[in-house]
């Protein structure tokens, strides 16, 4: 038997036993991490089996839409209305997953151009299938109409739209079945994107100078517009504060430090 399989069903009842302790604390907070060590342990064991079910069924923590896919060990949310710019795709560790609450959706988005993502109908409804949100091919269309989605021309017949702005779509038709509210979502804007946001002045010896200058810059100009900037400032500034590393409130580690030092405050 495979060496990794083995000691996962270790960890396993190592998980359920720590569950089960948190359980008879019985207070709300010990609940939620028993549910979520539960949960992560489960993803964990469905990439190492290959039969991945708990992901897609976890609505994006970003941005609401059930658009996560596992992918090397991390969960991704493949919608392009997630991704703060082009190529930058929020992913998060199962454990983190697991712990952070569902985003709320933020309503239906609309693709211009000619996006990357164009799917028929068909192969979306089983996509969607898999979040356990299953909308029948008729129901689907009706949607689509109903949003008055960009569509494009596949033959005579057929017609493709954009994965990421059904998505939103199905997003708010599922969180309005379930009597869930639907609100911006509003979430930091460094969620999900942790490799960009801690990999930064931490690395400068083993990253290229001129990389690392732009995934700071880049980083910089999402916390520009991040509703959470002034508290996560201030939180980053405290003595002995979380975030020693990489770009936090907007500054990163050596910014932190000189701002520190000119208030008189220890780091």
């Amino acid at each position: 038997m495979n060496t990794k399989v083995l000691d996962k069903q270790q960890e396993g009842r190592d998980v359920i036993a720590r569950a089960a302790r948190l359980d008879r604390e019985a207070s709300p907070l010990a609940r939620r991490e028993a549910a979520a060590i539960r949960d992560a342990f489960a993803m964990e064991a469905e990439d190492l089996t290959g039969n991945v079910a708990t992901v897609p069924q976890t609505p994006c923590p970003a941005c609401g839409c059930f658009t996560l896919r596992a992918i090397k060990g991390k969960a991704h949310c493949v919608s392009r209305h997630c991704a703060p710019r082009p190529g930058l795709r929020r992913r998060w560790a199962y454990r983190d997953l697991a712990f952070v609450r569902p985003g709320t959706p933020r309503g239906v988005q609309r693709s211009e151009g000619y996006p990357a993502d164009i799917r028929p109908l068909p192969f979306l409804v089983e996509f969607f299938a898999a979040s356990g949100h299953r909308v029948p091919l008729s129901t689907l269309t009706r949607w689509v109409k109903l949003h008055n989605l960009p569509r494009w021309p596949v033959d005579s017949k057929t017609y493709a739209y954009s994965l990421s702005d059904v998505a939103t779509v199905h997003a708010v038709q599922v969180a309005a079945r379930e009597g869930r509210q639907c609100g911006n979502g509003a979430r930091p804007a460094c969620s999900g994107l942790s490799d960009l946001f801690f990999n930064t002045d931490d690395q400068a010896g083993a990253m290229d100078q001129s990389l690392m200058k732009r995934r700071v810059a880049v980083a910089k100009e999402l916390c520009a517009d991040c509703p959470f900037l002034d508290p996560c400032r201030e939180m980053a500034l405290k003595p002995n504060g979380q975030a020693q590393h990489g770009v936090a409130g907007g500054l990163t580690r050596n910014e932190r430090r000189e701002l520190k030092t000119r208030r008189g405050v220890s780091a």
